[in-house]
C-alpha cells in the first residue's frame, strides 16, 4: 500500500513542478522571494523524478538495493521541499504562498508519514516464516538459485520460530478435509495466479516450490507448500524466505496469509 502511495506522490510532485511554473509564469506569485519557492517546487519535483527511477530499477532489472536506494532519496528530496515550502509559509504567510509552495508542503507531508509508517512497521527482525516452525518444508530445487552471499535455505531452529510466534500468531499450518490430490492441484494453480514462479512441483511428493518477487523493488523471496494427510485432514504447510536480507517488513507472513485466504476460498467455492 505504501509504494502505491509512494507512487502517487512522485506524479503529484512532476505536476507541481508545472503548477509551480504556470503560477508564477501567470502572476500568482505575489510573494517577495520567487526564487525560493521555484526552488521548493524543484526540490520536490527532483524528488518525484528520482522515486520514479527507483520505481524503473525492477523492470529494467537493476538491484533491488539500487531502487530502495532510489525510493529513499525520492522521500527525502520530497520532505526536504515540503519542509522548504513551510518555512516559506511561516515566513511569508499562506497568502503569499505559490500554488507550487503548497502542493510541495502537501507531498512533502505525505511522504513523511509514509516514511515513517513503513519504518515502524517494519515487522519482525527475522526473514524466514513456515506455517510448521517444529519441522519446517524444506527448500530443495530453489537451494540452487541461491547465490553464496544470500541467506541459506536452512531453518534458523528455536530463536527464530519465538520470534514468528510473538510477531506472526496466526500463521500456523492450514487444515481442509478435501482431498489431498485436489489441494495440491488448487495450490498449484493459486501460486501460479500469484504470480510465483514455479521452480518445481511433484504430485506424488505434493511439494511445490516457488519464487516469489516483490513488486516495485524486485526482492526474490522462495516459498515451499507441502501438503499432507491427517486422517481425514489434508494438512498445508507453507514457508516463505527472503534471499536477502536480515529483516522483510512483514512480506513473509503476508505472502502466506494470501496465499490461505486465495488457497481456502479456491478449495471451497
Amino acid at each position: 500500500m505504501g509504494n502505491r502511495v509512494l507512487l502517487v506522490l512522485t506524479f503529484a510532485a512532476l505536476v507541481s513542478d508545472f503548477v509551480g511554473d504556470q503560477a508564477m509564469n501567470d502572476g500568482d506569485v505575489n510573494t517577495a522571494k520567487p526564487g525560493k519557492d521555484k526552488w521548493t517546487v524543484r526540490v520536490a519535483a527532483a524528488g518525484g523524478g528520482v522515486t520514479i527511477i527507483g520505481f524503473l530499477c525492477a523492470p529494467l532489472g537493476v538491484s533491488p538495493f539500487t531502487a530502495m536506494s532510489a525510493l529513499g532519496l525520492g522521500s527525502l528530496l520530497l520532505i526536504a521541499g515540503g519542509i522548504m515550502g513551510a518555512i516559506g509559509i511561516a515566513r511569508g504567510g499562506a497568502a503569499r504562498a505559490t500554488t507550487g509552495t503548497l502542493i510541495a508542503v502537501v507531498l512533502g507531508l505525505a511522504a513523511l508519514v509514509n516514511f515513517g509508517s513503513r519504518l515502524g512497521g517494519g515487522g519482525a527482525p527475522i526473514h524466514d516464516i513456515s506455517t510448521d516452525t517444529d519441522n519446517p518444508p524444506e527448500f530443495i530445487a530453489v537451494a540452487g538459485l541461491r547465490a553464496e552471499n544470500e541467506n541459506p535455505v536452512t531453518y534458523g531452529g528455536a530463536e527464530v520460530a519465538a520470534i514468528q510466534a510473538e510477531a506472526y500468531p496466526d500463521i500456523e499450518t492450514i487444515v481442509l478435509l478435501d482431498p489431498p490430490s485436489f489441494i495440491f492441484q488448487t495450490a498449484l494453480e493459486v501460486a501460479a495466479d500469484m504470480g510465483w514462479e514455479i521452480v518445481a512441483s511433484d504430485a506424488d511428493s505434493r511439494r511445490i516450490e516457488a519464487t516469489a518477487t516483490t513488486p516495485f523493488v524486485g526482492f526474490k523471496d522462495d516459498v515451499v507448500v507441502r501438503i499432507t494427510t491427517d486422517g481425514a485432514e489434508t494438512r498445508v504447510d507453507v514457508r516463505s524466505k527472503s534471499r536477502i536480507g536480515g529483516g522483510d517488513m512483514g512480506v513473509n507472513a503476508e505472502r502466506i496469509r494470501t496465499f490461505r485466504e486465495n488457497l481456502v476460498r479456491a478449495a471451497s467455492p
